[in-house]
C-alpha cells in the first residue's frame, strides 16, 4: 500500500492500461482486501495472447496474488 505522500500524487483514471494503484470501495466476503485501502497493481505477462497489457492483480492482505479483485470488489483506479 502506498504511503500518504504517494496518495497525494495519485489521480483517478478509467484507463486500466495506465492504472498503477487501486482503492477498494467495497468487497465481498472472502476477497481478503481491506475496504478503503490502496493497493499497488501488478501485471502478469505470462499469457500475452489473452492479456496484451498484462493480467492485473494485487497482493492482498495475506500477501497472495489476487486476480479476482477487479471482479469481486468495487474499486477506483489511480495513476501517478
Amino acid at each position: 500500500m502506498p504511503g500518504d505522500d504517494i496518495r497525494s500524487k495519485l489521480y483517478p483514471t478509467l484507463n486500466m492500461e495506465e492504472a498503477e494503484y487501486i482503492e477498494i470501495r467495497s468487497a465481498v466476503h472472502g476477497c481478503r482486501v481491506t475496504i478503503g485501502a490502496f493497493y499497488k497493481l501488478h501485471r502478469n505477462y505470462n499469457h500475452p495472447q489473452l492479456f496484451t497489457q498484462g493480467e492485473v492483480y494485487v497482493l492482498d492482505d495475506d500477501s497472495r496474488e489476487n486476480y479476482a479483485v477487479l471482479m469481486l470488489c468495487a474499486a477506483t483506479l489511480y495513476k501517478l
